[in-house]
C-alpha cells in the first residue's frame, strides 16, 4: 500500500510538472514592483513600482472634476497593454492614467509609433518604449476647442499616478520620513516639441502647459489625529513659460482640486540645465529635506492636523502635463526612480 501511494504521488508531481504554471497576481506584482523586503534587508528602497511600466496602464475614463463626482474618478477602468512583455498580459497594471478635464477618451486600440507602442486619438497620445522611456503628447487647439478657458477647475490633464503606501491594490509598507535618511529622487525628461499657439485672449499668468512630478506626502498613522491628510510635493520639470526654473525657496499654493498645500521644490536644486532647449535633462537630488519641510508649512497653515514626521509617509505620485494654454506639445521622460534610504 505504500509503494502504491508513492506511484501515485510521482505520477502526480509529474503531470503538475507538465502543467503551464500561472503564478498568483502577487507573485507577479512582487516581480513587477521590485518592492523592498525588510526580509532581505535591502537598502536604499525603491519607492516607484514597475518604472518601466511592464504591466501597462490602467486608463480612467475622461472626467471634468473628479473631486466633485467620485462616481466618475472611481469608474471602471479599461486596460492599455503593449506587446512588449506577453508574460504580464494578466497582471492588473501598477499606473494609472488619469484624464480629469479632458473632453475624450484616450482609443483603448493600441498601435505601433516607430518602436514604440501607444494609445491616441485627435486630443492626446500615450507611447510606451521596450526600454521603458514614455511619451505624452496634447494638441491643446483642439482638446480646448482653439478658445482659453475661464474655468480652470476642469481644464485637461493627462497624468500617470501609482499608489506607493497609500491603501490601494499595490500598496506596501515604506519608512516614514522620520525614518528615512535621505529620499534621491532621478528623472530624465526632454521636451520634443512644443508649440503655443498663442493668440487673442492669452494670459501669461493663467496660460500655459507645465509638466510636474507631485508626490502625496500624506498621515498614514491610523492612531494619530489627521489620518489620511496630506500635502502635495512638486518638481517642475517643464513650465513653458520660464525658460530657467525658480530658485525660490518655500514656495506653495492651494491645489484647486484637492484643495490641498502645494509645496514646490525648487528646481533648480535638482538640475541647472534648461528643458526648453530639447535635449535630456537629468534630475536628481535628495527631495527628503523639501517633503519635510511641506509637512511643517502645511501644519503651520493649518492645513493638516499632525506636525510629527513619524506619521508621514510617500502615498503615492504622479507625473504628466497640466494644460491651460492652447500649446500642441510632446515630452518624454525615462529612468523615474525614488529611492529611500531608512534610518
Amino acid at each position: 500500500m505504500k509503494n502504491l501511494t508513492i506511484i501515485i504521488l510521482y505520477w502526480i508531481a509529474l503531470l503538475l510538472a507538465s502543467l503551464p504554471f500561472n503564478p498568483p497576481r502577487a507573485a507577479f506584482a512582487e516581480r513587477l514592483m521590485s518592492v523592498w523586503d525588510r526580509a532581505d534587508g535591502a537598502d536604499p528602497i525603491e519607492l516607484i513600482a514597475d518604472p518601466k511600466f511592464a504591466a501597462g496602464i490602467a486608463a480612467i475614463p475622461a472626467c471634468n472634476a473628479p473631486d466633485r463626482d467620485p462616481a466618475c474618478a472611481n469608474g471602471n477602468r479599461y486596460e492599455l497593454k503593449t506587446p512588449f512583455r506577453p508574460d504580464t498580459a494578466d497582471i492588473k497594471p501598477v499606473w494609472e492614467a488619469a484624464q480629469w478635464g479632458s473632453r475624450s477618451n484616450i482609443t483603448a486600440t493600441g498601435q505601433f509609433f516607430g518602436d514604440g507602442y501607444g494609445w491616441e486619438n485627435s486630443d492626446k497620445r500615450i507611447v510606451v518604449f521596450p526600454e521603458g522611456r514614455v511619451e505624452l503628447a496634447v494638441d491643446g487647439q483642439h482638446e480646448l476647442d482653439g478658445n482659453y478657458k475661464s474655468d480652470r477647475s476642469s481644464l485637461p490633464n493627462l497624468i500617470l499616478q501609482q499608489t506607493i503606501t497609500a491603501p490601494g491594490a499595490y500598496a506596501r509598507d515604506t519608512p516614514s520620513l522620520a525614518n528615512m535618511q535621505n529620499l534621491i529622487f532621478n528623472l530624465d525628461f526632454r521636451k520634443i516639441h512644443d508649440d503655443r499657439n498663442i493668440k487673442s485672449g492669452y494670459d501669461r499668468d493663467r496660460h500655459a502647459i507645465i509638466f510636474p512630478v507631485n508626490f502625496s506626502i500624506q498621515n498614514l498613522n491610523q492612531r494619530t489625529p489627521g489620518y489620511g491628510e496630506y500635502v502635495w510635493l512638486s518638481i517642475s520639470t517643464y513650465d513653458d513659460r520660464y525658460f530657467v526654473q525658480t530658485q525660490e525657496r518655500d514656495r506653495t499654493q492651494i491645489d484647486l482640486g484637492t484643495k490641498r498645500l502645494i509645496y514646490h521644490i525648487p528646481s533648480l536644486n535638482l538640475s541647472r540645465a534648461s528643458t526648453h532647449r530639447g535635449e535630456w535633462v537629468r534630475f536628481h537630488g535628495d527631495i527628503l529635506p523639501f517633503a519635510k519641510r511641506a509637512v511643517e508649512m502645511a501644519y503651520e497653515k493649518g492645513m493638516i492636523q499632525s506636525r510629527h514626521l513619524s506619521d508621514y509617509k510617500i502615498g503615492g505620485m504622479n507625473i504628466g502635463y497640466e494644460l491651460t494654454g492652447l500649446n500642441t506639445a510632446t515630452f518624454q521622460f525615462r529612468g523615474l526612480s525614488v529611492k529611500a534610504s531608512a534610518r
